[in-house]
């Protein structure tokens, strides 16, 4: 290793101190959940190329739910570490299969998704695991996964999980949580940590000032680290469908503007006569301006497509418009009970979520309407993590219950 490499006997320097410790946690089971931005996915990453410069013999698996969403998630995480790090000369990384190599003793990382199979069956001898967004897997996903670690090798064998507690009732608090044994507890070690615990966020004040304006269901979730429950979802009138049973009509499409929060671009179709909203998530960033989200989206071919977005950024309505060529694009209809009436029209529909709209899903879980002090019930709904909510129905509200029709442009 040249001189260039990071020292490894300081690596601890290179950490939030929260994590320090658990550097060289043995448990099976690594549970680190929290609020966003609490540093929860770049520790994973840490601690996953510290031991593979540090160990001998190892090939970790990186999961998520959906394999499209790792090449720009936690595929690129590793790739800015090792970047970071003056580290890549020591690393080969194949882009095409998604495997890092570290050179000097042939340990690899791997990548896949819960939805390649096949790629999953070919792996063998994995020694370790991160579960990136745990949430987003089910019970079964998971106990594959732990199947898979299995042998005798000379280190330790963890699975590492992280991910922002949505609710109660999803597995990862049922398996780590509940009518847990003795014996079961040994196993698991958990980490709950929010945006207070990172030093290298604390001091991002529009970051900071987002979570903390969280209410609810979102604050105990995303500013707390808490998991949170669905007492009064807005929407209960959804399932998941495969990606391949999305229509092959001519789709609109929903844009919510953001920076420090989102930038989340819904693909729709609504069936007016059967009485459903299809819903697929084209696009879900944050930190990115108007020319670098047109950058991501330019294979998408959807200039000429419908795209209704949100009518508080006309600058970036006209951004898109003017520099980018999206020549059908308009803002959308709001204004006083705009949002109430557009969740009530919604509401008589069924919606049809793609299994790979991993951020929708995330959504409407977690979507709820707001309490008075008085503890009761209100119309509207919570703000925070709605930003694919607010999307599609900027669509749905502007082009339906307004009654214009949707499809009143001809495509060139």
């Amino acid at each position: 290793m040249n001189e260039t490499v990071i020292d490894v006997s300081n690596f601890e320097s290179l950490l939030n101190p929260v994590y320090v410790p658990y550097l060289y946690d043995k448990h099976r089971y690594l549970v680190m959940k929290g609020g966003a931005g609490a540093g929860k996915s770049h520790f994973a990453c840490q601690k996953i190329l510290y031991r593979t410069m540090t160990e001998e013999g190892h090939r970790f698996l990186i999961i998520r739910k959906v394999k499209d969403t790792i090449r720009k998630s936690v595929f690129q995480l590793f790739q800015d570490y090792i970047a970071k790090w003056e580290l890549s000369a020591e690393f080969k990384i194949n882009h095409t299969l998604q495997t890092i190599t570290f050179k000097s003793n042939g340990n690899m990382i791997l990548f896949a998704g819960i939805d390649d199979p096949e790629k999953l069956k070919s792996m063998e001898g994995i020694t370790g695991v991160w579960v990136e967004e745990a949430t987003e897997l089910a019970m079964k996903d998971f106990e594959e996964i732990n199947r898979r670690l299995r042998g005798i090798f000379f280190t330790y064998m963890q699975i590492i999980l992280t991910y922002n507690p949505i609710l109660k009732s999803n597995w990862t608090h049922k398996r780590f949580f509940e009518h847990l044994t003795d014996e079961g507890k040994e196993d698991i070690i958990v980490l709950t940590t929010t945006y207070k615990d990172n030093e290298f966020i604390i001091n991002d004040l529009a970051y900071v000032r987002l979570l903390e304006g969280y209410t609810g269901n979102n604050r105990t979730v995303y500013t707390l680290g808490q998991y949170g429950q669905l007492e009064n979802a807005v929407y209960t009138n959804w399932r998941m469908i495969e990606d391949a049973d999305f229509p092959d009509d001519e789709p609109i499409y929903g844009l919510d503007f953001g920076f420090i929060a989102p930038m989340a671009l819904v693909k729709m179709v609504v069936d007016m006569e059967k009485r459903k909203i299809y819903l697929h998530e084209e696009y879900y960033q944050t930190r990115k301006t108007i020319k670098a989200f047109a950058a991501d989206i330019e294979e998408k071919d959807i200039k000429e497509k419908m795209i209704i977005a949100d009518s508080e950024a006309p600058e970036k309505i006209d951004e898109m418009e003017n520099d980018y060529n999206y020549s059908y694009i308009e803002g959308a209809n709001k204004g006083k009970g705009s949002v109430v009436a557009g969740i009530n029209y919604i509401g008589q529909f069924e919606l049809l979520i793609t299994k790979s709209s991993t951020n929708i899903k995330r959504e409407v879980e977690g979507y709820q309407h707001k309490k008075d002090k008085d503890d009761n019930i209100m119309e509207e709904p919570e703000k925070g993590v709605d930003h694919a909510m607010d999307a599609f129905r900027y669509v749905v509200y502007t082009k339906f219950y307004t009654g214009a029709d949707p499809y009143f442009y001809v495509p060139k």
